[in-house]
């Protein structure tokens, strides 16, 4: 971990670069560069637990002018959700985040409920046996306490001193761990983790489906393992992104 921590300061500033390059854009090049990077992001969430949309599935959702139906896309109010959850954690730039409590981690599971199933806010009930999870998870009748003791947790002085990326994927690591809903408890891990980063100006870390089998793997190993996963993720989502706001404003430069 040592080895890390002399990169946050260097992975800091680059993502505050970032942010402002992003703000320089145009109107018209931000929206270039938001609809990517939102495509990018709901694709490889979505691969990384075994479900591969295509990018006409994923631009049908999430694209307001286009008519569409969940009739014709089984996963469309699902990527609807995913796009307000992610969209919720990008407004949250540089805003300290609301006090960490299990009432934050519900709004977001909320949010990533699709339409349709809003209602379905209660803890797992079963321990499931086919899933795509390998590490153990919490059994069913112990999530409740496993939830209060992650909600004791944010009030410790160890949480509110944590470094932001080492406290963003704590977060991550105790909530997929325990899995306390059905299906979606791994994109509420995700989701939670990166409102963390991106409230303190960091840029996101995004899995990407080629790393699916090392996420899973880390996932039964050590903080340390998942942590060199995720910033490996946030240094690539930075050099990735730049290199496509350096060809949005090659595209329109001169016009």
């Amino acid at each position: 971990m040592p080895a890390r921590t002399r990169n946050y300061r260097q992975i800091h500033e680059a993502s505050e670069l970032l942010w402002e390059k992003l703000g320089m854009l145009s109107p018209t090049q931000r929206k270039v560069f938001d609809e990517r990077f939102m495509m990018s992001w709901i694709y490889h969430d979505f691969a990384l637990e075994g479900t591969v949309l295509s990018v006409a599935e994923i631009k049908a959702a999430v694209d307001d002018e286009i008519i569409s139906s969940s009739n014709l896309i089984p996963a469309y109010d699902e990527i609807i959700a995913m796009r307000d959850g992610i969209q919720w954690c990008l407004d949250s730039r540089g805003d300290k985040p609301e006090q960490l409590s299990l009432e934050w981690l519900k709004r977001i599971h909320f949010l990533l409920l699709p339409t349709g199933k809003k209602d379905q806010v209660q803890y797992r009930k079963d321990n499931p046996i086919h899933r795509m999870y390998f590490h153990d998870l919490a059994q069913a009748d112990k999530i409740s306490y496993r939830m209060r003791k992650l909600t004791d947790f944010f009030r410790t002085d160890e949480c509110r001193k944590a470094h932001p990326i080492e406290l963003a994927v704590e977060v991550h690591r105790e909530v997929i761990r325990i899995f306390p809903w059905p299906d979606i408890s791994g994109r509420v891990a995700r989701l939670a983790m990166n409102a963390l980063l991106v409230s303190e100006s960091y840029w996101p870390s995004i899995v990407h489906a080629i790393d699916r089998h090392s996420y899973y793997d880390v996932l039964r190993l050590d903080q340390d393992q998942l942590l060199n996963l995720v910033v490996d993720g946030m240094e690539e989502g930075i050099r990735s992104s730049n290199r496509l706001y350096q060809s949005i404003v090659d595209s329109t430069r001169g016009f």
